[in-house]
């Protein structure tokens, strides 16, 4: 759904700089907690030489406090992800499957990061889009096919007809193939307009970074450390957001303090940040941000 016209929107679209009140409002377990109740994550992984994008960002949404997350991958990838993982689930898809029909069970999922761009990742990820049911972050490999389709595309009318909450994660380069036109506009106005027409949450990656809803509500961030130039950091936002909607954080704060505590993290690395490093320094990063109750002793 498109909402309003992009126009009548940016007119009246009320902005907020991200700052760590929207991190703390983060959803925070209790004593009655278990894994599957703190949210179920799926994240979609490439091909056999393609899955460290999927595992940053399966491992960044466990980190992000999702209790079981699983990473989804065809038989050729399986053997690769068995040599790395531990604590994520994995899930072989046989040639007969959906992608929708395996992550019927979860409260989330992540796809595009390195998942290929053929024609039949493209109906993979028409799949998703149509027949996924809970909230879904599109990365990478995902807007490329989108922007590939075009406008009048059956990837961006089926977007636009996501009742579930969509949340889409262009770096620059990803945005102005998506955006088209507006591209051209301010970043933030640029941002709106893109979520109006898609009907979804956008989060407009770089040195200043825009979260827009559909809603008008835009925010921005400008914590973002250059050393974040680096491969595999947006895959760990993606991760970042999966985890916290799967634990039922509404879609436009979740990207939001992801956003926060993204950047917060790579801060506190600094000189020779690797992607990895984020999903390390994320335990202080969220000790931190924790009710007294919870934190580290």
């Amino acid at each position: 759904m498109s909402g309003a016209p992009p126009s009548q929107a940016v007119a009246s679209a009320t902005e907020l700089a991200i700052g760590i009140d929207e991190a703390r409002a983060i959803p925070w377990p209790n004593a009655h907690s278990h894994k599957h109740s703190r949210g179920r994550l799926a994240v979609i992984c490439g091909g056999r030489l393609q899955t460290g994008a999927a595992r940053l960002a399966a491992a960044a949404g466990h980190r992000m406090g999702a209790g079981w997350v699983c990473l989804i991958s065809g038989p050729e990838a399986t053997q690769i992800l068995a040599c790395h993982e531990t604590e994520r689930l994995i899930v072989e898809r046989e040639p007969d499957q959906s992608l929708s029909s395996l992550c019927a069970g979860f409260d989330a999922a992540v796809l595009g990061p390195a998942f290929g761009l053929t024609d039949t990742q493209a109906e993979d990820v028409l799949d998703m889009v149509q027949g996924f049911p809970g909230p879904l972050v599109l990365d990478a490999d995902a807007l490329t096919l989108i922007a590939q389709g075009g406008r009048d595309g059956a990837l961006w009318r089926a977007v636009q007809a996501r009742t579930a909450p969509t949340v889409l994660t262009p770096h620059s380069g990803e945005f102005t193939r998506l955006a088209g036109a507006f591209e051209s506009d301010k970043k933030g106005e640029a941002t709106l307009k893109l979520a109006q027409a898609l009907g979804a949450i956008v989060v407009h990656k770089g040195a200043e970074t825009w979260v827009a809803s559909p809603d008008g509500r835009l925010a921005s961030s400008d914590l973002a450390t250059p050393f974040c130039a680096s491969a595999g950091t947006g895959d760990v936002l993606a991760g970042l957001i999966g985890g916290l909607l799967a634990q039922s954080m509404p879609a436009f704060e979740a990207a939001c303090a992801a956003v926060w505590i993204h950047a917060t993290a790579a801060n506190r690395v600094g000189p020779g940040l690797i992607a990895s490093d984020l999903i390390t320094a994320l335990p202080t990063v969220l000790n931190d941000l924790a009710p007294e109750g919870l934190r580290a002793r």
